[in-house]
């Protein structure tokens, strides 16, 4: 998913509009419009505001391994992003051994 997907998603998430973010934002809502079309050569400036706006963390918008989804959001909404993040990562680290280990079972290999 990229960075205007991801955009896109928050924004819908919280329930608002173009034009709503776009005044918080100070930015036109044309070039509002453009964060949600386009992923590339977006200012780091400008996905902070995005992220100040909506009151979500910059790693969190572009952390493309933690999908946009209403229990992540409200997950982020109310911890430290950091911790939340690394646990995250720990957690799928844990999953995807587990997948593997399954797998191997389900073809007959030895583990």
């Amino acid at each position: 998913m990229t960075i205007s997907e991801r955009i896109r998603k928050i924004r819908e998430f919280r329930g608002l509009k173009q034009v709503t973010v776009a005044n918080e934002m100070h930015i036109s809502q044309q070039a509002y419009s453009w964060l949600e079309r386009k992923s590339g050569n977006i200012k780091v400036d400008t996905l902070k505001r995005f992220c100040d706006v909506m009151k979500v963390d910059l790693p969190f918008l572009v952390a493309n391994e933690i999908p946009v989804t209403d229990e992540n959001m409200k997950m982020f909404d109310s911890s430290n992003y950091s911790v939340v993040f690394e646990d995250y990562k720990k957690l799928k680290n844990r999953v995807n051994t587990y997948e593997d280990l399954i797998l191997k079972r389900q073809n007959g290999l030895t583990v």
